[in-house]
């Protein structure tokens, strides 16, 4: 097992939690309860273990009680589907995974109805979950949620085609996609859903907005990757910059370790030229008052994820390794094998998922 000094992440931006976390709580896990997503005790205790809550109130702490429980609903629903294929042996078969995801992908497509036949418990939940979100939405929204949830789905896909092929990631390939992996980018956009208005597509797509969308996105995945590393060690998964870095560089996992940290306050001191320039940025777009209002809380809201999610990460237990060591012996499935729904056919462009290719 790896061993390493936690290193001190550079993150001067201010924490917050939510003060709604308890309610939200309990709506989470009535949901998860009513979908079917936690049918064992082990389930129930990795979810417990996980914290999809306490995550939630960092990730939107100044949401309604309404839209903190709906994000923690969709938390939970996509660390059930992370910890499946990413430790339950599906990353071992790509085309399982392949097809699992482009079942994933029917759903937002609104290939796949709620109550559809033969459906598994997650196209279920994720059905119910989209068309309670999607609701009253406008349809430029709607394509950027997909969009960026599109791209952390097709990323079970990338990394299990790798993991098949014996095959390993450059660093610089690796950081590009990382960002979308770690889901950060579909978070951020829930918060349109209370902001004064949705963001228009021009003050979403800006330069210093994506900028500093995508510096918050891989600041909290390479934080992510280094509290992660001893369980991913463990169970052989190869995606983790930390072990990256230690093979192009051949120094020792503490050496990769602290070059995280290094790439971690870069991404922190980009974040904060971004968010000087969006305000220039937003002059020259001539944005009304309410749509400046909408682009300044939702950089507001990127800034509070980058500290909150470093407490977030200091605080769970999900990513310990007690229950891998507890586990039979080559057997780290924490859930029933139920992500494989019956075979259905896959629609043109989703087979192998999207790859590599930033959105």
């Amino acid at each position: 097992m790896v061993e390493f000094r936690m290193p001190e992440f550079h993150a001067p931006f201010p924490l917050e939690c939510s003060p709604h976390l308890a309610e939200a709580s309990r709506g989470m896990w009535g949901w998860a309860e009513l979908m079917g997503l936690v049918p064992t005790e082990r389930a129930r205790a990795r979810l417990r273990a996980t914290g999809a809550d306490l995550s939630g109130a960092h990730v939107w702490p100044r949401a309604s009680l309404s839209l903190l429980t709906l994000g923690c609903r969709w938390l939970a629903l996509c660390f059930r589907i992370d910890d499946q294929l990413d430790e339950d042996h599906q990353g071992d078969r790509p085309e399982v995974c392949a097809a699992v995801i482009a079942e994933l992908h029917r759903v937002l497509d609104g290939g796949v109805a709620q109550d559809e036949k033969g459906s598994s418990v997650v196209v279920r939940a994720l059905s119910a979950l989209w068309q309670e979100t999607s609701a009253d939405t406008p349809q430029h929204w709607q394509d950027a949620f997909i969009r960026h949830f599109g791209a952390f789905l097709d990323s079970y896909a990338t990394e299990a085609a790798l993991k098949s092929k014996g095959s390993a990631l450059y660093l610089q390939e690796y950081l590009r996609w990382r960002r979308f992996s770690v889901g950060m980018p579909w978070l951020f956009d829930l918060v349109e859903l209370e902001l004064p208005c949705f963001l228009p597509a021009r003050v979403r797509e800006c330069a210093p907005m994506r900028q500093l969308r995508y510096a918050a996105a891989l600041h909290i995945a390479l934080v992510n990757d280094v509290y992660s590393l001893k369980r991913e060690s463990l169970v052989g998964y190869p995606c983790n910059s930390v072990l990256i870095i230690a093979r192009e560089q051949g120094c020792s996992v503490q050496q990769a370790v602290d070059a995280v940290a290094d790439l971690v306050a870069g991404q922190a001191r980009t974040f904060i030229t971004a968010r000087a320039e969006l305000d220039q940025e937003l002059d020259r777009l001539a944005v009304t008052a309410g749509e400046r209002a909408a682009a300044a809380a939702y950089a507001d809201t990127c800034a509070v994820n980058i500290r909150g999610q470093i407490a977030w990460h200091s605080q769970v237990m999900r990513y310990g390794i007690e229950d891998l060591r507890s586990a039979p012996p080559g057997d780290f499935a924490s859930y029933p094998d139920d992500l494989i729904g019956p075979a259905r056919e896959v629609r043109s462009g989703h087979e192998r998922g999207r790859g590599l290719k930033a959105p």
